[in-house]
């Protein structure tokens, strides 16, 4: 039976990748896209495609989106059986207490803190910082904790699944990132007006992106990274990045300055197809960009990023119409770039 667009989605985000552990979501991206491209794995553990259009490209045109998800590391084991871990990727310390996660896809635990009737009034008024936060897995000694799990293993939310609900939305662990995963499998699958390269990039959460690496093997004229952005239209955000209206770019970041000539290309793409395009101003963001940006002898990079609410977390949110809409963009502006 085919997989529809969703059930792929969830596949992907119920495999367990923190930086460097990507090879469960490596593996499914490859069964959806074998056959219908050229594609190799490099060192790095990148997924690199070429999958070949209609007619070739003036210009190498070089497409990104990371397989990673932010997590945890296990980085020691206390007397009393209690392991401490390390993030990997920037994770809001709020959004963590109290969850299960998985240890190395096997292992279940909750993490935990001081009870709140033995904290001072000092620690009950800020988050927990992450240090001071701890995994219970039901072991009661050092001993029977390293039976059961060992140092540096990848930590995840213990994810259930995707949910679709109200007029479109889904919801999930590692959601930011494996929706476009997701649709650029789908998208390889399907026939392209020009030759192109898809690349899903490992590491970016560590920002050390396997991206760069790619970039300096392929040497692309231009490259989009597919990334996401933390949208601010719940209760008490400004409003600037919304569900529901299509991608959103920008020309600068939390770490990249991009290239104007193509972003101004995008937004003109965008407009001439009626297609959605939310123009951002200093976003509190950042993404892969700039390792790719800065590869060899310099690329000219654009970000397409897809609005997601709670990110991070165990239920990280998206519209699917802003996949629909970032998936019609980039196939536009592949033909017009390349």
């Amino acid at each position: 039976m085919a997989q529809t667009p969703v059930e792929l989605i969830e596949a992907l985000c119920m495999a367990d990748a923190i930086s460097g552990r990507e090879e469960k979501v490596r593996e499914l991206l490859i069964q959806k896209i074998d056959g219908h491209c050229e594609w190799r794995v490099d060192a790095r553990g990148n997924l690199l495609c070429h999958k070949k259009g209609k007619k070739p490209a003036q210009k190498r045109v070089m497409i990104t989106a990371h397989m990673d998800e932010a997590g945890f590391m296990l980085t020691g084991i206390r007397e009393d059986g209690l392991l401490r871990f390390a993030n990997v990727g920037e994770i809001d310390s709020r959004v963590v207490l109290g969850k299960a996660v998985r240890i190395d896809g096997e292992v279940i635990g909750v993490i935990g803190t001081k009870p709140i009737h033995l904290q001072t009034r000092e620690e009950q008024d800020r988050p927990m910082p992450l240090d001071q936060l701890y995994i219970d897995i039901g072991a009661s000694t050092k001993t029977s904790a390293e039976q059961a799990v060992k140092l540096g293993a990848q930590v995840t939310f213990a994810g259930e699944g995707v949910a679709a609900f109200g007029n479109g939305y889904l919801t999930g662990k590692a959601m930011e990132t494996r929706a476009a995963c997701a649709m650029l499998a789908q998208l390889l699958c399907e026939d392209w007006e020009k030759d192109v390269d898809v690349v899903f990039t490992t590491s970016a959460q560590a920002m050390t992106s396997g991206g760069a690496n790619a970039a300096f093997a392929l040497h692309p004229d231009v490259a989009i990274v597919i990334g996401s952005i933390a949208a601010d239209d719940g209760k008490g955000g400004k409003g600037t990045c919304k569900l529901g209206k299509g991608p959103a770019t920008c020309l600068h970041d939390l770490t990249t300055y991009y290239d104007l000539d193509t972003y101004n290309q995008c937004i003109q793409i965008a407009e001439e197809k009626g297609l959605p395009l939310q123009q951002l101003e200093n976003p509190n963001s950042k993404n892969e960009s700039r390792q790719i940006q800065t590869a060899g002898d310099g690329v000219r990079v654009v970000a397409l990023n897809i609005p997601c609410r709670y990110p991070s977390s165990i239920s990280a949110m998206i519209q699917q119409q802003d996949l629909n809409d970032t998936a019609a963009l980039l196939t536009a502006c592949v033909e017009e770039l390349a």
